[in-house]
């Protein structure tokens, strides 16, 4: 099979449910999805659709579902090395250095000098080889952010999962820590998932958007977004893309202004 028509992620009527005082709450229904082997997925719906939840399933941190998830063909059974995660908080250690940070979800069985150049190395690729030894609380949002990639990378992941990663920056640094993620994506040629409430930011990076509707979370619709990078925001393809997605979510009205007089 040629490898840019493997499935790095392929889930099969997947439902979640939890349990609640009066009774149970059914968060995600009958997805069905496959992600292929180096794509760029984003993934959009309104709060408590199951988005996250459901890359908690995707990474292991979550067993307790019907259906099947596979990686690599390989049903994901709990957390594993060939995936990684990167949340909307830096979840930093403020006690230990960036480079002690990077280092830390390295199996102990890789020695110093190994150890040392994983860490070098990831440095190099989020930009932040100045600041090894720095502590977080010396560091900007959009750094803390770089560090938890650099984190989530050094253990050479297939795929990383991304849980709303940007949605306490600012706008700017948000816009930067996009064009870097898309830099890491592209020189690395990683799986990436992404969660997001950013329709805009969904478009930018992803190769598909799926939309998730309201709860319990089902596929409404998957779009394409068939635009050379880098994309051009103010685009018109780009704007009908986002529309596309809008109208998922919000009923058209035709003429907002006319008035029966």
């Amino acid at each position: 099979m040629d490898d840019k028509s493997k499935k790095a992620i392929e889930i099969k009527n997947l439902n979640k449910t939890f349990k609640i005082d009066n009774g149970e709450l059914t968060v995600l229904k009958d997805i069905d999805l496959s992600v292929k082997d180096g794509e760029f997925l984003s993934i959009v719906g309104s709060s408590g659709c199951g988005k996250s939840t459901l890359l908690r399933m995707i990474v292991g941190l979550d067993t307790d579902y019907s259906g099947g998830i596979l990686s690599y063909e390989n049903p994901i059974q709990g957390p594993a090395v060939d995936r990684g995660m990167i949340f909307q908080e830096s979840r930093l250690f403020p006690w230990l250095t960036v480079e002690k940070n990077i280092a830390f979800g390295l199996s102990k069985k890789v020695s110093n000098s190994e150890k040392k150049e994983l860490v070098h190395e990831q440095l190099e690729l989020v930009g932040l080889s100045n600041f090894a030894k720095a502590y977080p609380d010396q560091l900007s949002g959009g750094m803390k952010q770089r560090i938890s990639i650099a984190r989530a990378l050094i253990n050479k992941p297939k795929i990383l999962l991304l849980d709303e990663p940007f949605g306490a920056l600012d706008a700017m640094t948000r816009i930067n820590m996009q064009q870097e993620i898309l830099k890491i994506w592209e020189k690395e040629k990683t799986t990436m998932i992404l969660v997001t409430h950013d329709i805009d930011e969904a478009v930018y990076l992803g190769n598909r958007v799926v939309v998730l509707s309201s709860r319990p979370g089902r596929i409404k619709k998957i779009v394409p977004v068939e635009l050379s990078r880098p994309r051009d925001r103010s685009g018109y393809d780009f704007t009908y893309i986002k529309g596309e997605i809008y109208d998922e979510f919000f009923t058209k009205v035709e003429n907002p202004f006319s008035y029966n007089i």
